[in-house]
Order: structure tokens, then C-alpha cells, then sequence
């Protein structure tokens, strides 16, 4: 059994899988690739949530949104959030409402659009954030001790790749 399966019991519990991929075809490492994603994802989120909000009391949606906002060069409007953040607008509409009652963002009038509002994080939020960063890095240091720079960034290429892909099916159902 290779490493990277030992922590996953679906190697062990999954005698008929032969009947619906062949071993080591396309479809087999497709499978396996887009499950291992999901597992990953999982993983990663179930931890980091967990700990961040141990620490801070923050949701992810919460901290994710305020990193977003912190990320980007000046205020910005809810529809370049979303697509930053891959969120539909109901659930950022809540995040970023207890954001603003918290005090952590502030929404003004977006200088060329009135119809719009800019986005932008508060001292308070930045002070949120400098809270998280250090738990993500953690975080990230143990999750990521075994992968050198050039897997992690081999890694990045893959992911860049997939989401293009994920992102065109997207588009290809009307669901992008």
C-alpha cells in the first residue's frame, strides 16, 4: 500500500471498484484524483475551521470573507466578492450583514454607481484577521510538511488546471 493511501480506508473496503473503473485507466485516475480533491478539501476545512473558531469564534465564511476583502488593493463591490470567493449572493449577503453588525466590515456608496456599495475591512476586522493568519499558518505547516517548493507549486500548476476545467464544465451546464 502506497503512503498517501494509508489514511484512506477506501483502499481497503472496495472490492467490486474494478467493476467500474479499470485499473490505471483515464477514468480510474480521474476518480481517484477528483475524490482525493474532496477528501482534501474536507480535511483541510474540517481543521481549520475548527481551530479558528476554538480560537477566535469566527465561521469560516466569516474570516474567508474578511481575508478576501483584506486581499484585494482598495474597497470592492459584493459581485467582485463573490466571484473571489466562488459564494452565491444569499449566503454573502448574510456573512457580510453580521460582518457589518460586528463592525468587522464597513458597505458605502460606490462612487461611480450608486446603485452599488464598496466593501471594505475595519480595524477591528484587520485585528480578526491578524488573529487568524497565525492558525491558518499552522495549519498550513502541518498539513503541507511533507511537500517540498516543487511539488507545492507542481501541486498549484495541477489545481490551476482543474479549476479551469471544473470552471468550463461550469459554464457548459449554465451553472458558470
Amino acid at each position: 500500500m502506497r503512503e498517501d493511501q494509508s489514511h484512506d480506508p477506501f483502499e481497503l473496503s472496495t472490492g467490486r471498484y474494478a467493476d467500474f473503473f479499470a485499473p490505471q485507466s483515464r477514468e480510474d485516475l480521474e476518480f481517484r484524483l477528483t475524490r482525493k480533491l474532496v477528501l482534501t478539501a474536507r480535511r483541510w476545512t474540517q481543521v481549520s475551521e475548527e481551530r479558528i473558531r476554538a480560537a477566535t469564534g469566527q465561521s469560516r465564511a466569516r474570516w474567508q470573507t474578511l481575508l478576501a476583502l483584506a486581499f484585494a488593493d482598495a474597497a470592492i463591490t459584493t459581485t467582485t466578492l463573490s466571484a473571489r470567493l466562488g459564494m452565491a449572493w444569499p449566503p454573502l449577503i448574510r456573512t457580510l450583514n453580521a460582518l457589518e453588525a460586528d463592525g468587522l466590515i464597513r458597505r458605502d456608496e460606490h462612487p461611480q454607481d450608486k446603485r452599488s456599495r464598496t466593501i471594505d475591512v475595519t480595524e477591528e476586522g484587520y485585528r480578526v484577521i491578524e488573529a487568524v493568519k497565525p492558525i491558518l499558518a499552522q495549519v498550513r505547516r502541518e498539513t503541507l510538511a511533507l511537500v517540498d517548493n516543487s511539488q507545492l507549486q507542481l501541486a498549484t500548476d495541477l489545481l490551476d488546471a482543474v479549476l479551469a476545467g471544473a470552471t468550463r464544465a461550469a459554464g457548459a451546464d449554465g451553472r458558470g
